[in-house]
């Protein structure tokens, strides 16, 4: 059960605050960022800004959220020793809604499961996620995932992205789906060692690993999809992408 800390909600023209809307299924966009540590450290905030702010503007919402304001936004008389939350970050027309949650941590027996679904206009975090949040629900994200594919083709997680992996080299799946901000910062790392390339589930029995990478969930190793009958045969680039992604929530 997800349990939230704070929801809180204001009018982007003053800051006055005021009922709140978790604007699922309004025109807008989100974000959601990891936050650790004793006093809280919002991870990769400048990057989730940025994308955010830009997201903004192709919806043509005039707005623009800074750091500063944000982090005037978020309540400070929180009683907590250790951070390991989410802060989603959600914006519409006029509206701003923020709320900071417990982080679920991933099993290590961790199953996708296949679903044909293309998120639209892909290449945003829009709002649009009530067909994701009904399908949430019937499964417990703590040890399963969500993989979304169109026309045969593997897209992305529901809440992740995916790379696989086939003799050492990293796979990443073209098409239309919005590129995450822990993926791209990992995928920076292994410069001209990964390839974008068409994937089908066909293409995923072949995998020797399947890793999804987000916010929310970190890296994460995929163990098993049994629609398809595939297991994982090995954990050596997972290990190396988790490797990358902990030392930075340990700056």
């Amino acid at each position: 059960m997800v349990n939230f800390l704070f929801k809180k909600s204001y009018n982007f023209n003053n800051f006055n605050n005021v009922k709140y809307d978790h604007l699922w299924g309004s025109k807008g966009v989100f974000t959601t960022v990891r936050v650790v540590g004793r006093s809280p450290r919002y991870i990769f905030l400048k990057e989730h800004l940025s994308q955010l702010n830009k997201s903004l503007k192709k919806q043509n919402i005039n707005f623009v959220l800074t750091e500063k304001k944000l982090l005037e936004l978020i309540p400070h008389q929180l009683n907590i020793k250790k951070f390991n939350h989410l802060l989603r970050i959600a914006v519409k027309q006029n509206l701003i809604s923020i709320s900071l949650r417990s982080r679920l941590t991933p099993s290590n027996n961790f199953q996708c499961q296949l679903v044909n679904y293309q998120r639209a206009n892909a290449r945003l975090k829009n709002l649009h996620y009530k067909k994701i949040l009904s399908l949430q629900k019937n499964i417990d994200m703590q040890k399963k995932e969500i993989l979304f594919y169109s026309k045969k083709m593997i897209l992305e997680g529901s809440t992740t992205n995916l790379i696989m992996i086939k003799n050492n080299q990293m796979i990443v799946p073209k098409g239309n789906y919005y590129r995450g901000i822990t993926m791209n910062y990992l995928l920076k790392k292994f410069t001209n060692k990964y390839t974008y390339k068409s994937i089908t589930s066909s293409d995923l029995l072949s995998a020797d690993e399947i890793i999804l990478v987000g916010s929310g969930k970190g890296v994460v190793k995929v163990s098993s999809i049994p629609q398809i009958k595939w297991f994982s045969s090995s954990t050596k680039m997972f290990k190396r992408l988790s490797s990358i992604y902990e030392a930075q929530l340990k700056l």
